[in-house]
């Protein structure tokens, strides 16, 4: 049985802040092994209930923020951001389940942790098929193309409300709430990586309850972005369409096509920044 798990890192036990989870800063290193001990409670249980290949996509900032000498030997590991499918990459219809790990509430979610949609500089608003999704929902489509369902997600209380609304049956792992966005009152982590371990077994277990996110025949993506520069940029994508200011549409027959051209939008928007701040 093949699991597939997307990390990120801002719904990591006990995480809040951009200190603990940009590198360099000055509790990135405690993040970090915090965030690698939450992926591997969530291997232990994938294990417990009898998966037998895992593959971890690291899916933070510049994705390469798991300590890799203390990652479960079970698990392989794909790293590094450049990459067409994101925190997607390594996914295909082989696998018989995903978990997401550390995920945070979409942009603009209230209280949630340190919530964003992709990029906190640039992206305002996503919209998949006339819908806003946040990373979870917009990487459950994706996984729902190769037939995956995602059947576990860790995070804090918002987003697991959040993926509950996307992902019918999921199981999910508060391991916090937050309260302004930059704080949060947090399970300790021990406490929390015993609760991820029961939930990632009985996820696994109970998979045929929880199905792949339904596909269409036509997918349409809207961005709308923090600034109007970056939807000018990104418009002279071949098919990408301006359609207001700020906001720019793209049309695709699949979802999984969508991704490279997003993760090129994302690259396009940071040079215009640098463009822009000097």
């Amino acid at each position: 049985m093949k699991v597939f798990i997307s990390v990120d890192m801002e719904g990591i036990s006990g995480l809040c802040e951009a200190e603990d989870v940009i590198p360099g800063r000055r509790h990135y290193e405690a993040g970090r092994r915090l965030l690698t001990q939450d992926v591997n409670a969530a291997i232990e249980g994938a294990l417990d209930a009898g998966a037998t290949q895992i593959l971890v996509n690291e899916s933070h900032g510049p994705m390469n923020n798991i300590i890799l000498e203390e990652l479960h030997p079970a698990a392989d590991v794909i790293r590094g951001f450049f990459k067409p499918l994101c925190m997607m990459q390594g996914i295909d219809d082989s696998f018989d389940a995903a978990f997401f790990v550390g995920y945070h509430g979409k942009a603009g979610t209230g209280d949630a942790v340190l919530n964003h949609t992709l990029s906190g500089l640039a992206i305002h608003r996503l919209v998949l098929n006339g819908k806003e999704v946040g990373e979870a929902g917009l990487n459950a489509a994706v996984a729902g193309a190769f037939g995956v369902p995602v059947v576990l997600v860790t995070g804090d209380s918002q987003t697991a409300q959040e993926v509950e609304e996307d992902i019918p049956g999921v199981f999910t792992v508060a391991v916090k709430t937050g309260i302004t966005g930059l704080s949060s009152q947090a399970i300790h982590p021990v406490r929390a990586r015993e609760m991820i371990r029961k939930q990632a077994k009985e996820a696994l277990l109970s998979r045929s309850h929880v199905q792949p996110i339904g596909q269409k025949a036509e997918n349409t993506i809207e961005v709308e972005f923090t600034k109007s520069q970056f939807a000018t940029a990104v418009s002279w994508m071949s098919g990408v369409e301006l359609v207001e200011g700020r906001t720019v549409r793209f049309h695709s027959k699949d979802v999984v096509s969508m991704m490279p051209v997003l993760q090129a939008m994302l690259m396009i928007t940071g040079q215009v920044n640098r463009m822009i701040t000097g």
